[in-house]
């Protein structure tokens, strides 16, 4: 698995890179970063993915399944009010991303998407744990994190894990912007779609 690529640098610099890549036979991440930068919104990451994986499918000839998506989520619990809702657009995004994205993967780096405050340190255990619980929960199916330090979802305080899943639980006030990528998202993944229900039936007449 190669880590990673991205449209940065355009899309041209993209297929080449995804050209050597399936060319030694291996799956990648791929950043939600495009010419203009890094993805901070639940629309921008949805966007970005799918023009990724319209490029990567269609003019490389990638194989779904060896696409894994690392929509980037800016850290929360840092104490500045609009940082607040970084957390639910990554796993916002995950979802639509698994749901109309056929076969590619998500994948985030946890133990990145916390910053305590100095009043909190010694306490990330519970927000990762919480965070990973609702990624989870929602898609995100790869995820890198240091298990020894990994608290236990279920043994958690109630009390503080409700607190803790403001952060990461996704919510209905985005509805609009949601609709919008969705629409989006799904255009993208009608031929694979396609491609997959002729392969079934193929295989059933086969047999």
């Amino acid at each position: 698995m190669v880590n990673s690529i991205s449209l940065k640098e355009g899309e041209q610099k993209f297929i080449e890179q995804a050209k050597v890549v399936r060319r030694y036979g291996a799956a990648t991440v791929v950043m939600a970063f495009d010419e203009q930068g890094q993805a901070d919104t639940f629309a921008r990451k949805v966007e970005i993915c799918a023009r990724a994986y319209k490029i990567l499918v269609e003019k490389v000839g990638f194989e779904p399944q060896d696409i894994i998506f690392d929509p980037n989520v800016f850290a929360v619990a840092t104490g500045i009010e609009e940082h607040n809702h970084y957390g639910v657009d990554f796993i916002e995004a995950t979802k639509e991303i698994r749901q109309n994205l056929p076969h590619a993967h998500c994948l985030r780096r946890v133990s990145n998407s916390v910053l305590l405050l100095p009043r909190q340190r010694g306490r990330p255990q519970s927000m990762h744990s919480v965070f990973l619980y609702h990624a989870i929960a929602n898609g995100m199916d790869m995820g890198i994190v240091n298990a020894g330090q990994l608290g236990v979802y279920e043994k958690i305080d109630r009390t503080a894990r409700r607190l803790r899943g403001r952060r990461a639980r996704p919510s209905s006030r985005r509805d609009r912007e949601a609709a919008g990528a969705r629409r989006e998202i799904q255009g993208q993944s009608t031929e694979v779609r396609e491609k997959d229900a002729a392969c079934a039936s193929d295989c059933r007449g086969a047999a």
